[in-house]
């Protein structure tokens, strides 16, 4: 094959890579909560700026959430920010090398449980720029310890912000029921408290690094990006003082009214995109 013909086929797949990112990035809708309207990302982006800590949410199997943070974290975050991120261990920070896999790996990373390369356009972003990227999630293995001890199993220090957090009764029966709806409605009783503790341990270890290293921005699940029991109320209830700012990301198809209604009070704004091509979920679910 000639030189021709192979700079012909890189040039086509590099312009279907940028025809599906800007695709993706032109249906995005951004909507302020507290008022009902749509903002635009130069707006959402200097509301951010004065923010202590901004959290990203996303939905792990959607390609467009990444893209979309890929460009928009550049836009508010400024060359101190760190980037803390669920899909590292806590402790663990990349070493850019070039090869971003390669270097995710290195730091903890899952390609397997992430299904890379969905992520790759954010964390090469990330690391592109130059941010700081580290792991906010739990130590690997440390949730099985705490599904089998519970909370004996925490360090000092998160017991203790495990207790200063404590969720109100609203908030525990949204993530009791958010938790029996993720698996389906097949989540058998005796494993409900154990995913709990698990849940918020994860938020506490997440809200800790964000603390160690402010400025900085959460890219996590929108679970965990919720104010009613997720990183946000953790970070509220250590440091009340913190200005903090969350954008949950979802995707459009819902009556913008009843979405709005929906998640008041979880989020900040709300940024919607097209929806990614995923199978019923729930159609041959087995719990492991």
């Amino acid at each position: 094959m000639n030189l021709e013909k192979i700079t012909i086929k890189i040039s086509f797949k590099v312009c279907l890579f940028l025809v599906i990112f800007y695709q993706g990035l032109a249906a995005a809708e951004i909507l302020d909560l507290a008022s009902g309207k749509e903002i635009s990302e130069p707006v959402l982006a200097e509301r951010l700026r004065s923010a202590d800590i901004v959290l990203l949410g996303e939905l792990h199997d959607n390609p467009f959430h990444h893209q979309a943070r890929a460009s928009f974290i550049p836009r508010f975050a400024n060359a101190k920010t760190t980037i803390v991120a669920e899909h590292l261990p806590a402790g663990r920070r990349v070493s850019a090398t070039g090869d971003v896999g390669s270097d995710l790996e290195a730091a903890g990373f899952s390609r397997g449980g992430w299904g890379w390369p969905l992520h790759q356009p954010l964390f090469e972003s990330v690391l592109g720029r130059g941010y700081a990227l580290i792991g906010g999630n739990l130590p690997a293995g440390f949730s099985k310890e705490l599904m089998k001890q519970g909370q004996a199993a925490m360090a000092l220090s998160m017991a203790r912000s495990y207790e200063q957090s404590t969720l109100p009764d609203t908030a525990r029966t949204r993530l009791e029921q958010d938790l029996i709806d993720g698996h389906c409605g097949k989540l058998p009783e005796k494993y409900l408290a154990p995913m709990k503790l698990v849940q918020r341990a994860t938020d506490i270890s997440m809200a800790t690094a964000l603390l160690a290293h402010r400025p900085a921005v959460l890219v996590a699940g929108n679970g965990h990006v919720r104010r009613d029991y997720g990183v946000p109320q953790v970070l509220a209830a250590l440091d009340p003082s913190l200005k903090i700012t969350s954008v949950g990301f979802y995707e459009s198809g819902t009556d913008r009214a009843e979405l709005i209604k929906s998640l008041a009070g979880r989020y900040d704004f709300i940024w919607l995109t097209d929806k990614a091509q995923r199978s019923d979920p729930c159609a041959n679910f087995k719990l492991k």
